[in-house]
């Protein structure tokens, strides 16, 4: 029998769908391919930017700890229990069913935002814990709506840090590329489109206070409380605008340290903050501004002996030039066993210190002098101690070294309010004076460089110390040969 011509059409129709899906499962499968190909350079493959703060090789607390960060426990970052809801595997290696449930052909309906939330902790805090509502997530919006696949799989191009120019893609200005015309009434031209819309409309950026290295180094992630209810304002180096900043500070065995650097945070409100929220000289009010301005200081966190709490500044905080020497924060320390189940608690005690012993501040840099007049920072009692200046110092200050680490040589920064007699001496860890810097030489006021090298010495950390009949101050560093 002959085929009639409706046959031949069916059958050719038939055909032509069939190498349709063959082609675009063949597309599927290089699409997978590739993107598999590049995951091993995304930072959900190499988990890079914990390494990237923490590590010695940038300046971070391992520097000071001599704990590498494989002791930690938190190279791996994961949850209890992978997408397919079973434990994972030990030894762990990064891979799709992170996120990914098995057999799902990667739809994403499958995912699900708490397998996010399980690394992302800060998000999930904002979200659920302390409840704050983001305008994306109250339109149904999940992660992925917003980042792309390039900042989830990669994209052949290894970075260092989600914070990194290029690592992340999306921006605010990618969906609300025209804005009402009222808009130039609360960001107006004289902004130089130099503030990034989440300054205005982030409501809280987020920390979780000091976490007690003791407990992480036996598995316990441990810090006081989670804080909110501010929002820490600096320059942001991906785009030279003002962002939110946001930290995370740090104690170990009496060492202090703390790290800065810009907050994506998730807590976006449809209407912004108006001008006196951050501009005094406008009329309004601002804490942060009004403690610096009289006292030279912005005192941000409290510890509270008598009732072991911890209370801090709300609102704006912006971040001035000298920052080093004018932004406190008390350190504290857990005075239970490592080991103890993380509950709220008031095992908690300051370790007399609120200047740090070491700090990082990556991908951002703080308020310029020019920007915090325009916001009626009283400049002249600004210090800008890092570079040195002819002020004249409001209090002893003795910096961080830097290099640190460094091999053979570094620099040591010293302030003094007022003329007196000093000695600089560097230590072993036993106590074995190793270099005279400096001894009982009479200086004046001001801000002090000395440089050095600690060449014939091991590898290892060192202590030096700063003393004068007004001050006595210690730091260490790291000499690696």
């Amino acid at each position: 029998m002959v085929p009639t011509g409706n046959a031949h059409n069916t059958i050719g129709e038939y055909a032509i769908m069939k190498h349709l899906i063959t082609l675009c499962l063949l597309v599927f499968l290089s699409l997978s391919a590739f993107s598999q190909g590049n995951f091993g350079t995304s930072l959900h493959g190499t988990r890079a930017g914990k390494q990237y703060w923490y590590g010695q090789a940038n300046g971070g607390f391992e520097g000071l700890t001599n704990v590498p960060i494989t002791q930690l426990g938190c190279v791996e970052c994961h949850s209890s229990k992978n997408a397919d809801g079973l434990p994972y595997p030990t030894p762990y290696t990064p891979g799709c069913v992170d996120c990914h449930p098995s057999n799902s052909n990667f739809n994403p309906d499958s995912i699900n935002v708490a397998q996010c939330y399980s690394c992302h902790g800060r998000q999930e805090t904002e979200a659920l814990k302390l409840g704050y509502q983001d305008v994306h997530r109250s339109r149904g919006m999940k992660c992925w709506d917003c980042h792309t696949p390039n900042d989830m799989h990669g994209t052949g191009t290894v970075y260092s840090s989600m914070l990194q120019p290029g690592a992340m893609e999306p921006d605010c200005q990618d969906c609300h590329a025209t804005l009402p015309a009222t808009h130039s009434n609360y960001d107006p031209p004289s902004h130089n489109n130099k503030l990034h819309c989440s300054a205005c409309h982030s409501r809280t950026v987020l920390s979780c206070y000091n976490c007690h290295l003791e407990s992480q180094i036996v598995g316990r992630k441990r810090a006081k409380q989670p804080i909110h209810g501010f929002v820490m304002l600096a320059n942001r180096t991906k785009d030279d605008k003002i962002y939110p900043m946001s930290f995370q500070s740090l104690t170990y065995q009496g060492i202090a340290y703390v790290a800065f650097g810009p907050f994506t945070s998730h807590t976006i409100t449809d209407s912004g903050r108006v001008c006196t929220e951050c501009h005094v000289n406008f009329g309004g009010t601002n804490a942060a501004i009004t403690q610096y301005n009289t006292t030279g200081k912005i005192n941000f966190a409290t510890w509270n002996s008598s009732d072991s709490t911890l209370s801090w500044l709300r609102g704006i905080i912006p971040m001035p030039m000298d920052y080093g020497r004018a932004l406190k924060m008390d350190f504290i320390t857990y005075t239970g066993n490592p080991s103890d189940t993380v509950l709220p608690s008031k095992k908690w005690v300051s370790i007399g210190k609120d200047t740090w012993d070491g700090h990082q501040m990556f991908f951002a840099t703080p308020l310029t002098k020019v920007q915090m007049k325009k916001l009626g920072f009283d400049t002249t009692l600004t210090t800008d101690v890092k570079v040195g200046t002819a002020e004249v110092p409001t209090e002893f200050v003795l910096g961080q070294n830097y290099p640190n680490p460094f091999n053979p040589a570094t620099t040591i920064e010293f302030s003094l309010p007022k003329a007196t007699t000093v000695t600089l001496k560097v230590f072993n860890l036993i106590g074995q004076e190793v270099r005279t810097l400096i001894l009982d030489q009479r200086m004046d006021a001001g801000v002090h460089k000395v440089s050095f090298t600690m060449d014939n010495l091991s590898s290892g950390i060192y202590l030096y110390t700063l003393r004068s009949p007004q001050f006595t101050a210690t730091r260490k560093m790291l000499l690696m040969q």
